[in-house]
C-alpha cells in the first residue's frame, strides 16, 4: 500500500548514489537538457554531476516527485529514483532532485530501430502500462493523493497550470464539464448554441470511462531506454487519475507523422477512436481557438 510522503522529502543517506548537490551548485549548473517542442536548452531541468537530473523554479510542482514517488510504491516500475523534494524559501523556488536515467531517449532509438527492436520496447511498453493502469483507483478523477488535476487538455493547456488549481473531480461528467470551461476560458465561443454543442457532443462521447493511473504525456522523448534496453518513463508532471482514453489520446493527438510511431502506439494501448476524434477538436479549441468562431 502506498503511502504519501511528507514534504520537505529527502531519501536516507545510505540510498543516495553520492551526497546531494546544494541549490547553490544547481543553480550554477551549466548541463541543461532540451525542451522537446524547440530542442533549445531548458533553463530550469540541469543535470548536476554524473548522477543527479534537478527540475526546479517557481512553477515547478512537486507533486510531479510525488508521482514518481507513488508509481514505484504502489506498482513497483521503472521511474526515476527520487533523492529530495522541497522548497527553497532563499529563491522562492521548488526543487526535484531525481536519478539521471543513462542511455538514449526513444525519440533517438526510433529513428534506426530494426523491426525486432521496435517489438521489443513495445512488449515492455504493453507490461509496463498495463500494470500502471491496474493500480487500484481511488474513485476520483485528479492527481495522485486527490490533489489537483495537471493534465494537458483539463486544465487549458500547460501554460494554464501557472494560473491556479484545477480540483479533482468526482466524475466523469465533472471531468467534462472541467475540459469545457477551461477551454472557454481560453477561447470564448462566440456563439452560443456553439458551445452547447460541443457540450452535448463531449458529453455524449466521454462517458463510462473509469479512473486509470496514467502518465499523460507519453512522448517519445518521455520514454528512455537504459543502457541494458529496459524500458523508463520519465517526466511524470501530468499524471494522476484520469479517464481510461486519456493516456491513448494524448499519446496520439498531437504527433507528427515523420516515422512510425503511430503505428505501434496500439500495440501497448487499447485504441479508443472516437474519443480520439473529438480529441483532436478539444486539443485545437484549447490552443488555437479552433473554429469556435464559426
Amino acid at each position: 500500500m502506498a503511502t504519501r510522503p511528507t514534504l520537505p522529502y529527502f531519501a536516507p543517506p545510505d540510498q543516495l548514489p553520492a551526497p546531494l548537490p546544494t541549490v547553490a551548485e544547481i543553480l550554477a549548473s551549466t548541463q541543461f537538457m532540451k525542451m522537446v517542442a524547440t530542442a533549445l536548452p531548458h533553463p530550469h531541468v540541469v543535470r548536476v554531476g554524473k548522477h543527479f537530473l534537478v527540475k526546479f523554479g517557481r512553477h515547478v510542482r512537486l507533486q510531479e516527485g510525488e508521482n514518481m514517488l507513488f508509481v514505484k510504491q504502489a506498482a513497483g516500475l521503472a521511474v526515476p529514483t527520487v533523492y529530495a523534494l522541497f522548497h527553497d524559501e532563499a529563491t522562492g523556488q521548488n526543487f526535484i532532485v531525481q536519478e539521471y536515467i543513462q542511455g538514449q531517449g526513444l525519440d533517438e532509438y526510433w529513428q534506426t530501430a530494426t523491426p525486432d527492436g521496435k517489438e521489443a520496447v513495445v512488449v515492455q511498453l504493453r507490461q509496463y502500462l498495463d500494470k500502471l493502469r491496474s493500480i487500484p483507483a481511488p474513485g476520483y478523477f485528479g492527481g495522485v493523493w486527490r490533489q489537483s488535476i495537471l493534465e494537458t487538455y483539463a486544465t487549458g493547456g500547460r501554460e494554464a497550470l501557472q494560473k491556479g488549481d484545477v480540483p479533482a473531480c468526482d466524475t466523469e461528467e465533472q471531468w467534462v464539464e472541467t475540459v469545457i470551461r477551461n477551454a472557454e476560458a481560453g477561447y470564448p465561443t462566440k456563439h452560443p448554441a456553439l458551445l452547447e454543442f460541443c457540450k452535448r457532443m463531449l458529453h455524449s462521447v466521454y462517458r463510462g470511462h473509469d479512473p486509470v493511473f496514467t502518465h499523460g504525456d507519453l512522448h517519445v522523448s518521455n520514454i528512455r531506454l537504459r543502457e541494458d534496453n529496459t524500458v523508463v518513463l520519465i517526466d511524470w508532471e501530468c499524471a494522476g487519475w484520469y479517464p481510461s482514453h486519456v493516456e491513448y489520446c494524448n499519446a496520439t493527438v498531437g504527433l507528427h507523422f515523420d516515422t512510425d510511431w503511430a503505428l505501434w502506439i496500439p500495440r501497448f494501448l487499447n485504441e479508443y477512436t472516437h474519443e480520439l476524434a473529438w480529441m483532436y477538436q478539444v486539443r485545437a479549441w484549447i490552443f488555437w481557438g479552433g473554429n469556435i468562431e464559426m
